[in-house]
């Protein structure tokens, strides 16, 4: 897989059929659409206590915004595992990989736009009428929230994905759909994220110089195309974008990621691809990323995923031979 299929699945849809292979594919797929058909890769599950949204699309050639529908929903929380975007609040707030955010909302809908290419995201909305016992569980998000009963829309914070979140997620991959139990089962997972996710959210940043957001834009959009060069540098992204690799670097100062952790970020993402869809070895992988050898890789990968490459290899295929021995081809 690597470069050239990983690239064409960022930026070119393919026209034959994939099975939906996020975290919430269990589900089964409903006739309400979040987002323009043409974004068919999306899974929804609503109660009257929460909603979960779930979009893994594997190529959008067009940038464009959709609306949230929130309802009665007043917490948000929004995890952007892959792609670049921004949600319209009382002010724009950048999406980039590897980030959850946190805000509250009162009845205003908010716009999502979607960047071109790969974009993979889960959101999570809950009713308003659990917001105080969720401050009383979890005094971290008290701290964040506005005071009063008259509460404004506010960006509470954000904090990078760690490995534990991600754990937590994976193990709904595990989960069969059942019609009645669903409900509760997922209302468990809420407890699961958030017990992750409050006690390590930031407050908002101050907002920064829009020329330094326009650079961290092209810069990612450059990090994107050219990940696996094999000079791929901050020096290298600074001459490209004509600026001093200090500017550059200050672009990136509060984001989840440094310019070299972005780069690193994409081509473990592109790793962990090949891991799943292709029997390329764990050396052939990190020479074509430019990994410094292949141990380099290994603690990387782990230190990223919170499991080795072998491991992670294994489980796949563990899991996909259990599937198909449940579930036999006709």
């Amino acid at each position: 897989m690597l470069k050239t299929n990983f690239v064409q699945s960022l930026y070119t849809r393919s026209n034959t059929h994939r099975q939906y292979d996020g975290y919430l594919a269990f589900l089964p797929e409903g006739e309400r659409q979040l987002f323009p058909v043409a974004l068919a890769s999306q899974r929804i599950f609503q109660t009257s206590d929460f909603v979960w949204i779930e979009c893994k699309e594997n190529g959008i050639d067009t940038p464009g915004f959709t609306t949230i529908k929130v309802g009665d929903y007043s917490l948000w929380l929004h995890l952007h595992f892959i792609g670049q975007g921004k949600l319209k609040l009382t002010e724009s707030l950048m999406m980039s990989s590897g980030q959850a955010h946190c805000y509250y909302l009162n009845e205003r809908e908010p716009e999502l736009f979607l960047d071109e290419g790969k974009s993979w995201f889960l959101i999570l909305g809950v009713s308003g009428k659990h917001l105080d016992s969720l401050m009383t569980d979890y005094p971290r998000l008290k701290e964040l929230m506005p005071d009063g009963n008259q509460r404004p829309e506010s960006y509470l914070g954000y904090t990078p994905i760690q490995s534990k979140l991600y754990n937590v997620l994976a193990s709904l991959r595990r989960y069969e759909f059942h019609s009645f139990g669903t409900a509760f089962q997922l209302a468990n997972w809420n407890l699961r994220l958030f017990q992750q996710l409050f006690q390590d959210l930031k407050p908002n940043q101050p907002a920064r110089d829009h020329s330094d957001t326009l650079l961290y834009q092209k810069a990612v959009m450059y990090i994107r195309r050219h990940y696996d060069d094999e000079d791929m540098s901050v020096a290298k992204i600074a001459e490209a974008m004509n600026v001093s690799p200090r500017k550059l670097s200050r672009s990136f100062q509060g984001k989840s990621f440094t310019v070299v952790g972005m780069i690193l970020e994409y081509r473990l993402m592109d790793a962990r691809e090949s891991l799943i869809h292709s029997d390329d070895s764990l050396a052939g992988i990190a020479f074509a990323l430019n990994f410094a050898c292949p141990k380099h890789f290994a603690r990387a990968f782990k230190k990223r995923f919170g499991i080795g490459p072998n491991e992670f290899r294994a489980q796949r295929r563990k899991k996909e031979s259990f599937v198909k021995r449940s579930y036999p081809q006709a």
